[in-house]
């Protein structure tokens, strides 16, 4: 194969991200609006057993006087109760050319070292990695969005592509109920 046939190539796959349109640049701004996370409501048996395994684990750990423990359990305690009860609030979000902004915050693309479109039904969701050495990954949920046009408009920014998968964290969440 030739060195011009190469960089054809190169030029088709620009040419399917942009929809078969070489010479198109990206839209200029990508909006949507969605919610926090996905809220699922609980019933009182949900609280009800919680609130059992915690007062078990508690008893336990003050029958064995380990007050440190029972106190982290009690604390752990109300704070998934706090984020049990909480709804979500929701998100505006904007991806254009300085950056991804959710509600007013902007994170540059500067900063951002790649990028993943999870779509996988009922989860859909925009994955950010930072630069920074130790920054979270930013998981931010794609509400009504076309995946395709947040994932074009990335690219066009020059924002690479690596997969990532869902946290084992986020699965039991989402399993029980979170």
């Amino acid at each position: 194969m030739a060195q011009g046939d190469k960089k054809d190539e190169v030029l088709d796959l620009r040419r399917s991200a942009s929809e078969g349109r070489p010479d198109t640049p990206a839209r200029g701004e990508v909006s949507w609006q969605a919610e926090e996370f996905a809220w699922h409501e609980k019933e009182p048996q949900w609280f009800l057993v919680g609130g059992i395994v915690a007062l078990g684990v508690f008893l336990s750990l003050v029958i064995l006087k380990n007050v440190f423990g029972a106190a982290t359990i009690l604390l752990f305690a109300v704070i998934i109760y706090l984020y049990a009860a909480k709804k979500p609030d929701t998100l505006n979000v904007t991806v254009d050319a300085r950056g991804i902004s959710v509600s007013g915050k902007l994170t540059p693309y500067s900063s951002i070292a790649s990028f993943w479109v999870l779509f996988e039904p009922p989860t859909k969701d925009l994955i950010l990695i930072h630069k920074a050495r130790f920054a979270p990954k930013m998981i931010i949920p794609l509400g009504n969005a076309n995946p395709l046009e947040v994932r074009e408009m990335l690219l066009a920014n020059a924002i690479p592509e690596k997969e990532e998968e869902e946290s084992l964290v986020d699965i039991i969440a989402r399993r029980l109920g979170f």
